[in-house]
């Protein structure tokens, strides 16, 4: 017991919210304090987020696609999503197969399949779903979903086999996904549904997967990672993340998570980042392998080693100066590109540029911790294009499992489809997670105040030493150019409030109560407001826009997508955009609705934002520029 206590006052102490995604209780959780940060025993954590606790969205865009989502995961059947268990178990099973790759029957269940994938349930979503409910439930308090998701978890639990077998079926094409995400569900059931019950079924499921799964097939070798991504075992790196094994060592104390989580670690990849050798993850799947940086951050954590801090950093500098779309998508065709042009040549050669759901959530995982460890605002920017341009554009997974699934940037006009072959794939599973994720991104805290990430409607409670703060924050951002915060403490508090000043952005200012002040606002960093705040301050950040070009890449500089502020603008026709590419405001001018835009002397071809284009809607992302 002592061990295990321990381990979770360093857990406590020194993680909060990071990468365990806060494995205490957040009433037990207290801030640390400057001196209590030195001399914590693990990593420096600068910045803490409200681990769905605290923070509530109000009405906007991201509400109301949450809602949606929300809606839609709770009124699938629970005997449907229990079907394929307890027929595996031998139990009464009623209600419908889902199909698709929740089929569980050879083939897939609609009769197409990838020949490596053989046949079965190819990327069972059950454990992402549930994880996904449990975590809505705690940042809503929503306790139909709690409920919903604690019922799941324990009917599932009576098809577990004495063995410890627990897969959807006996035809589980990535066992090891199938482990490690049912494993997260069980460590949130215990932590956000605030049940004792799932630890010892995690031993049981554990003490089957130490004893099956393959580690023949991991590579030893900087040069067999891509062999062996291209094969299509890449599930592998998903058992260590911040989610996986290491977070339920630090929630049990029991060490054979820690040494199962040991023989999954990516060193091999995560080293290719360690700043010796220009990276080179040439082909190697591209939403998997930026999630698996999450496991170099748990490694991190365990360990502080500011080696893993340093792989971190460079891996996403590599991103974003070699692999990222204007939207803050990458990965054409599932692969991380050679920088030599081939992101720029992927517009005229594919249509699967992004892995939407799935590749945002990776995403928002590698920009959370850099900003909780570094303390950097810079890392909000790409989080900020995600939101409004990835996962905030996507289309709602729909009855019969059709879910979006790739973003299509093509030269020559795109469409949002739903992916028909691909029926409750793996972006069914990481969409909810992702859009429950902006409960986590808006706001972070440290001992002396408040940031501001994302300028969304919403409101904060936060506990500064005891003092109950409320924050709400008004904005119709990004189709206006300001967000308006009105504080209300409990008593008079001295903090800092300090926003996100975009690496795009020129000129921003900050008013309190209707009063300029002179506050510095350097792009990428954090603009500070500190003062003795009283009950109905407001303050207003202005935060000017503008249209940019963003090419493509070095090789193709007239390869370019129009963005005003962090959203991307795609055109309903033409693929050639006639305008000066060093200044498009002079022919490009606001016209209707917010946000839309029309280029002078061309009567079609209306400017909108790409999260407002709807389903089967043509239009241009990328335009090549006339020489």
């Amino acid at each position: 017991m002592n061990n295990r206590s321990n381990r979770r006052d360093f857990v406590k102490r020194v993680l909060g919210s990071a990468v365990t995604a806060s494995l205490m209780r957040p009433a037990e959780a207290a801030p640390l304090t400057p001196s209590e940060q030195e001399q914590s025993p693990g990593p420096k954590v600068f910045l803490k987020s409200f681990d769905y606790s605290g923070v509530r969205l109000r009405d906007g865009m991201l509400k109301r696609q949450y809602q949606a989502a929300r809606d839609f995961y709770y009124n699938l059947s629970d005997d449907s999503l229990l079907k394929g268990f307890r027929e595996r178990a031998g139990l009464p099973a009623p209600g419908e197969h889902l199909g698709g790759w929740y089929s569980g029957v050879p083939g897939g269940g609609w009769g197409w399949v990838k020949p490596w994938w053989g046949a079965g349930d190819i990327w069972n979503a059950f454990g992402q779903w549930v994880s996904a409910m449990f975590r809505m439930a705690k940042a809503t308090d929503d306790t139909a979903m709690k409920e919903k998701a604690i019922h799941l978890m324990r009917e599932w639990a009576k098809t577990i086999e004495p063995d410890g077998y627990f897969a959807f079926s006996r035809h589980p094409i990535t066992p090891h996904h199938a482990y490690g995400s049912i494993l997260c569900a069980l460590i949130d059931m215990y932590e956000y549904g605030g049940q004792k019950e799932p630890i010892p079924i995690a031993e049981r499921i554990t003490a089957w997967a130490v004893k099956n799964l393959d580690r023949t097939k991991m590579p030893r070798t900087a040069a067999e990672i891509s062999e062996i991504t291209r094969e299509g075992f890449f599930e592998f790196y998903r058992l260590n993340p911040e989610d996986g094994l290491y977070r339920a060592y630090l929630l049990t104390g029991d060490p054979q998570y820690k040494s199962f989580g040991d023989v999954w670690r990516y060193d091999v990849y995560w080293n290719l980042f360690d700043g010796t050798a220009e990276p080179r993850p040439y082909h190697v799947h591209a939403y998997g392998h930026v999630g698996a940086l999450a496991g170099a951050a748990a490694v991190y954590v365990l360990t502080a080693d500011p080696r893993y801090l340093r792989i971190l950093i460079n891996a996403y500098d590599y991103l974003e100066r070699t692999q990222l779309y204007a939207t803050g998508g990458y990965g054409p065709d599932e692969r991380l590109l050679p920088p030599d042009g081939s992101l720029g040549k992927s517009l005229e050669t594919s249509y699967e540029h992004f892995e939407t759901p799935c590749g945002t959530n990776a995403g928002f995982g590698l920009a959370r911790n850099l900003m909780q460890y570094t303390g950097e605002a810079r890392y909000g920017d790409w989080i900020e294009r995600l939101v409004y341009n990835a996962i905030g554009a996507a289309l709602l997974v729909q009855p019969y499992g059709w879910n979006y699934y790739y973003s299509d940037y093509r030269m020559g006009g795109g469409r949002k489809v739903f992916h028909r072959e691909w029926r409750w794939a793996c972006c069914s599973g990481t969409y909810p997670q992702a859009v429950n994720e902006y409960h986590n991104l808006i706001y972070f805290y440290d001992a002396k105040g408040l940031y501001v990430n994302l300028f969304v409607p919403s409101e904060v409670n936060w506990d500064l030493n005891g003092n109950q703060i409320q924050v709400v924050q008004e904005t119709r951002y990004p189709e206006e150019e300001s967000t308006t915060l009105t504080v209300r403490p409990q008593q008079t508090a001295n903090f800092s409030l300090r926003f996100r000043v975009p690496g795009w952005s020129q000129g921003a200012s900050v008013e309190v109560n209707g009063k300029r002040l002179e506050v510095a606002c350097q792009p990428g960093t954090w603009a500070t407001v500190e003062r003795v705040w009283s009950s109905g301050d407001r303050v207003t950040l202005r935060i000017p826009m503008r249209l940019a070009f963003r090419p493509i890449d070095k090789q193709h500089p007239k390869r370019v997508a129009l963005s005003y502020g962090p959203v991307v603008l795609v055109r309903e026709e033409n693929s050639l955009l006639d305008v000066p590419q060093d200044d498009p405001s002079g022919l490009i001018t606001p016209e209707g609705s917010p946000l839309e835009f029309r280029v002078a002397k061309q009567r079609k071809g209306k400017l909108l934002p790409y999260y407002r284009v709807g389903y089967g809607t043509p239009y241009n992302m990328y335009f090549d520029l006339e020489a």
